[in-house]
């Protein structure tokens, strides 16, 4: 299998792109499945959504305001993922480091 020079020369900016991403729908997935399942639950699904988004959302927790009620935490941080992951792609394409849609000169 022949990886594309296309994902080699951007690795970097795809993997942390990934990751971000990734974050960002589990919360997302987290808070929706809380509906149907207990938060501390320990159906296995629950427990992979918390070992993978509670990090997420303790490093949140000074910026998450008081009165927002548990079951929106994971979304207010997704949002916040989501502008880190806009930010992030932002400066690696001013600096060249992210794929351009148009073609190089």
């Amino acid at each position: 299998m022949q990886v594309s020079p296309f994902f080699l020369d951007y690795w970097f900016f795809h993997l942390v792109n990934y990751l971000l991403a990734a974050v960002a729908y589990t919360l997302i997935g987290r808070m929706l499945l809380s509906i149907l399942v207990k938060p501390t639950s320990n159906f296995f699904v629950m427990r992979f959504f918390r070992v993978v988004t509670d990090p997420a959302i303790y490093v949140m927790r000074p910026l998450t305001p008081r009165f927002l009620h548990p079951f929106f935490v994971p979304l207010y941080v997704a949002f916040w993922v989501f502008v880190l992951r806009f930010v992030f792609g932002m400066v690696m394409l001013n600096f060249g480091l992210a794929p351009t849609l148009a073609p190089a000169a």
